[in-house]
C-alpha cells in the first residue's frame, strides 16, 4: 500500500510536470510575469516571439523554459541558446545552472558554456557572430533560444531553423527581444509571422511587476524619447535612426520644398539652385 508522502510527491511531479509556473514558483522560489508564464507554457513544437521591454526577465524566463524542458517537458533531449556575445551566452548559462541546482539536479557536465544533467538532457549556449558554429547540431526535442534575438544576425537565424526539422513536433523554438529596428528577422516575424506558425507575447511595461512606476517615470525623463519608446514602450526604431540623430533627419528634411523653375528657363530640369540652406554637420 502507498505511503501518503509517496503519493504527494507523485502528485506534486504531475503538477510540476504539467505546470512550469507553479514549478517555478515552488521549486525555484520565482514568481513568473503574465508574459514569462505564457511563454514557459508554450507546448512541445511551439514557435514564440517575444517582444518585451529591458529588465523585464527575458533571461529568467528563457532559463525557466529550458530547465523545465531538461527535467520534465523533454528527458534526454538537447537544447540551445544562441546570444548575439559569448559574455550573454555564459550569463543564461549561468541562470540555468542555478534554476538546476535549486530543483535538486545534479550536473554530470558543467562548464561556462554547456550544462547537462544525468538524465541525458542538456544544453549549449554558443554566441550569435559565425553560422559556422552551429551547423551539424539538432535540436532534439528540447528548446531553440534565442536571446537579444533582434540583435542577431539573419545568417545565423537561417542557419539555426532547420536543426529542429527533425524533431518539428517536440522541439520549441523561442525568440526573446527587445525592440531594435525595422530590419531582421526578429522584426520581419513580429510584424509578419503567420499567427498560425507563431505565438506572439508582448510585455508591457505597465504590467511589470518588479520596476516601479516612479522608476519608469525617471527614465522617461532622463532619455530621449525615441530612446524611450524602444527600450520600453516596445516601438521599433527606423533604420535611418541608426546612421542619424532625429535632429539630423529634422535639420535635414524639415520644411524644404523643391526650387521652382525661372519663368525664362524653357526646360527646367537644367535650373540650378541651392535647396538645403540649413547646415546639418558641425564645421570643425
Amino acid at each position: 500500500m502507498m505511503s501518503d508522502a509517496f503519493t504527494r510527491q507523485v502528485a506534486r511531479e504531475a503538477l510540476y510536470r504539467l505546470s512550469p509556473a507553479t514549478w517555478a514558483l515552488r521549486a525555484l522560489n520565482t514568481r513568473l510575469d503574465e508574459w514569462q508564464i505564457k511563454q514557459v507554457s508554450a507546448p512541445a513544437g511551439a514557435r514564440v516571439i517575444c517582444l518585451v521591454h529591458r529588465q523585464a526577465g527575458k533571461t529568467t524566463g528563457g532559463s525557466v523554459a529550458v530547465a523545465h524542458t531538461m527535467i520534465y517537458r523533454s528527458p534526454g533531449s538537447t537544447s540551445l541558446v544562441l546570444a548575439p556575445t559569448q559574455k550573454q551566452s555564459a550569463e543564461f548559462v549561468r541562470r540555468l545552472r542555478e534554476n538546476l541546482l535549486k530543483a535538486g539536479q545534479k550536473l554530470a557536465v558543467d562548464n561556462t558554456f554547456g550544462i547537462e544533467i544525468e538524465n541525458g538532457s542538456r544544453c549549449l549556449a554558443l554566441p550569435g557572430q559565425d553560422d559556422a558554429g552551429i551547423r551539424g547540431l539538432t535540436i532534439s526535442g528540447g528548446d531553440l533560444v534565442i536571446d537579444e534575438a533582434a540583435r542577431v544576425d539573419d545568417r545565423l537565424y537561417d542557419a539555426a531553423r532547420p536543426m529542429l526539422i527533425r524533431y518539428a513536433r517536440s522541439a520549441r523554438l523561442i525568440l526573446l527581444s527587445t525592440a531594435w529596428t525595422k530590419d531582421g528577422f526578429f522584426y520581419r516575424v513580429w510584424s509578419d509571422g503567420d499567427e498560425h506558425d507563431w505565438t506572439k507575447i508582448e510585455a508591457s511595461i505597465d504590467e511589470c511587476s518588479h520596476i516601479a512606476p516612479e522608476d519608469i517615470e525617471r527614465e522617461r525623463r532622463a532619455m530621449p524619447a525615441t530612446v524611450f519608446a524602444r527600450e520600453y514602450m516596445n516601438q521599433f526604431d527606423a533604420l535611418e535612426s541608426r546612421f542619424f540623430s532625429s535632429d539630423a533627419i529634422m535639420a535635414a528634411f524639415g520644411g524644404v520644398v523643391g526650387p521652382e523653375p525661372d519663368e525664362q528657363d524653357d526646360d527646367p530640369i537644367f535650373v540650378r539652385r541651392a535647396v538645403f540652406n540649413t547646415k546639418v554637420f558641425a564645421e570643425e
